[in-house]
């Protein structure tokens, strides 16, 4: 009978420990995570890609702006740049867009 005790307790020990290494990765993703998930976000916004697809998108709501005569409609083109260009780094665009943008922002040249 001491023999199967013992191996009880040790799949018992075997068990919690399997349990605890679990339980220590979830905290240690959990700790981890967020940050690695930032550094993903800052790598990729530094990507070419990302910036020349934002210069292509803000050239396009430009000039869909410049065009509009509808005074509601160029309000609702101005908040939805505002929204969607809120944190994009504006030294990587162009003067003229840059300016368009600052305009829109902040209403003034």
């Amino acid at each position: 009978i001491g023999i199967v005790v013992l191996m009880a307790v040790g799949l018992l020990g075997c068990i919690a420990l399997a349990f605890g290494l679990e339980l220590g990765g979830l905290q240690w993703k959990r700790y981890f995570a967020p940050k690695h998930e930032e550094v993903r976000r800052e790598v990729f916004m530094e990507t070419r890609s990302f910036n020349e697809a934002k210069l292509q998108q803000l050239s396009k709501l430009r000039l869909e702006y410049l065009r509009e005569d509808d005074a509601d409609f160029k309000a609702a083109l101005a908040s939805t740049i505002r929204h969607t260009f809120a944190e994009y780094d504006e030294t990587r665009l162009p003067q003229e867009l840059r300016t368009f943008l600052h305009e829109i922002k902040y209403g003034t040249p």
